[in-house]
Parts: C-alpha cells; sequence; structure tokens
C-alpha cells in the first residue's frame, strides 16, 4: 500500500502545479484619477499605477460612469481603511462643484453620496473613517480643511489653512495621526512658494515641514504609505511632464519616476481575485483521471490488506 500512496503526492503536486500556474494579482499597485475639463481634456479614467514608479499599467484603466451625468475627471481619491470603501470627488459636466461618490474600482461604477457645493483639490480618510476634503484657490472658501458627510456629502469647515500658493493636496498618516497639507508653486520652504505641513485633526494646530531633495512643480495628489508619502505633481514647465515622487515625514523629497497624467488622487489599490480560468477538456479530464485514479489503487489495496 504504501508504494501506492507513493502516486498520489505526486499527483497532487501535479494538480497544484497548474493551479500555481494560474495570473497572480500584482503587488504594490495603486489607483489614480485625472482631473480633466476646463482647459483639460475629458479623463473619466481610474487608472491603476505602479507604485514604484508612477507608470500606468497598460489595459487596467476603467472608466468612471455616474448614472444621468457626464464625467470629466477628478479631483479627489481616498479609501476608508475601516470598510475599503473607496470615494471620489468627480467633476461633472454642467456644475463646479465636484460631487462626492463611491466607487467600484473594478467596473468604474460609480454611486452618488451628494453635492459638496465646493470645488475640493483633495480627499483623504482618516483612521476612523472621518472624510476629510481641502478646497482650492478657486473655491469661494479657498485654501480651506473640510470634513464631508459620507451620507449626503455635506461639508463642514474645520480651519482655513492658507500656506502656499496654488496647488492643495491632504493625506492621512496613521502612524503619527496628523493630516499632512501640500500647498503652492515655486521656490520650496517660500511663504509665496512650496509649503508641507502637518494639522492635528483634534487641535487643529499647523507644524511646517521643511522641504529638501527634489524641488517639485506642484503637488497634486499624495497618499501615505510605508512610512512615507507618494506623490504626484503638475509637471515640469519645460517639458509638461507631471511627475512621481517619495517624500518622507521629514519632507525630503526623491524623484521615483514620469507619469502620463496629472494624479488627483492616489490610493492603494485593493488585490483582484482573479476567477479560475477554465480547464480544457483534455486538461479537466486529464487531471480527473488522475485523481480518481490514485483513489481507486489506494482503495483497492486497502481493500486486499484490511
Amino acid at each position: 500500500m504504501r508504494s501506492q500512496l507513493r502516486s498520489l503526492p505526486a499527483v497532487v503536486t501535479f494538480a497544484l502545479g497548474l493551479l500555481g500556474s494560474l495570473p497572480a494579482a500584482g503587488a504594490d499597485l495603486l489607483l489614480s484619477v485625472s482631473p480633466g475639463g476646463g482647459t483639460r481634456p475629458p479623463d473619466p479614467l481610474l487608472r491603476t499605477v505602479d507604485g514604484t514608479d508612477g507608470s500606468t499599467v497598460d489595459g487596467a484603466s476603467v472608466v468612471i460612469s455616474l448614472v444621468g451625468q457626464t464625467v470629466l475627471g477628478a479631483t479627489g481619491l481616498a479609501r476608508d481603511p475601516q470598510t475599503e470603501t473607496l470615494y471620489a470627488l468627480l467633476k461633472l459636466q454642467g456644475t463646479s462643484f465636484r460631487r462626492l461618490v463611491t466607487l467600484d474600482e473594478f467596473t468604474g461604477v460609480a454611486t452618488d453620496v451628494g453635492d459638496t457645493g465646493h470645488r475640493f483639490a483633495g480627499l483623504a480618510s482618516g483612521s476612523d473613517g472621518t472624510l476629510y476634503g481641502v478646497t482650492g484657490d478657486g473655491d469661494g472658501v479657498p485654501e480651506s480643511l473640510f470634513t464631508l458627510s459620507t451620507v449626503d456629502g455635506t461639508p463642514t469647515l474645520v480651519r482655513e489653512l492658507g500656506a502656499g500658493s496654488d496647488g492643495e493636496t491632504i493625506a492621512f498618516n496613521p502612524d503619527d495621526g496628523l493630516l499632512y497639507h501640500a500647498s503652492g508653486v515655486g521656490t520650496p520652504n517660500h511663504p509665496n512658494g512650496e509649503q508641507f505641513e502637518t494639522i492635528d485633526p483634534d487641535t487643529l494646530a499647523t507644524t511646517n515641514v521643511p522641504l529638501s531633495g527634489f524641488d517639485y512643480e506642484e503637488l497634486t495628489a499624495l497618499m501615505y504609505s510605508d512610512g512615507a508619502f507618494l506623490a504626484g505633481d503638475l509637471g515640469n514647465s519645460a517639458t509638461d511632464m507631471p511627475r512621481f515622487f517619495r517624500i518622507t515625514t521629514g519632507g525630503v523629497v526623491t524623484f521615483l519616476g514620469d507619469m502620463d497624467h496629472v494624479s488627483k488622487g492616489l490610493v492603494p489599490s485593493l488585490p483582484f481575485v482573479q476567477p479560475v480560468p477554465a480547464l480544457s477538456g483534455s486538461m479537466t479530464a486529464l487531471l480527473a483521471f488522475g485523481l480518481l485514479g490514485a483513489y481507486a489503487v489506494v482503495a483497492r489495496r486497502g481493500v486486499r490488506t484490511g
């Protein structure tokens, strides 16, 4: 019987080998949205990008759709760490205000939450699921931090910010419990240039973080990952090429790569559980024959020696 049992692990190993050869979901993937609208062509894509260099993954983008609306782009992306719900701020045709929605990241289908009544430029979620938005310089209440209702999108003013010049984006750091806010174009650490700061959600105190290293143009997206931030910028004015960076909590900026779009929101992608591809008829028959054959041999041997 022992000699016959040796055939069973071989068949099981063969079957597991087949399953192990099936495609697996990639690691270090992010989701990204782009604004579109205004002087830019519509860009209603939810892209998948490589978290190591910011490059877009071929064939992995989906079109964002919202029933009854024409989506021009998006200006914010955030994921609730408790529920994994993906939120987005959409730019829609016919209004200058951003619409808060939830997104199915695998299909791009949006579910309406509500009109925010403001021109938000960035979105972030706290560890407790509190949704924060920062308004752009073109809003009626510019460069200000709000909370957004996840029930109907209603904004509540938290505090005005005002650091830096054009360009606003925020991210939450669960390790220290602080929001990080980037703003400005031009000279790093200049009052009217590029500024990086923390915001304490409890006391609302802000603390400047001095920037050093690579001089980005204007940050447009920011997210926390593995002890530092990943960020996208508007692009070098000479080449108009958006770029991708790593920024430490101490403000040290490192260039990672070029992007093919202006990112206005970055979040980690959820792993996609791929369905097991259907085996061919011959492969199915071979696998079944092998397993049944091994079982039959063991069963007969057991009867004879029982």
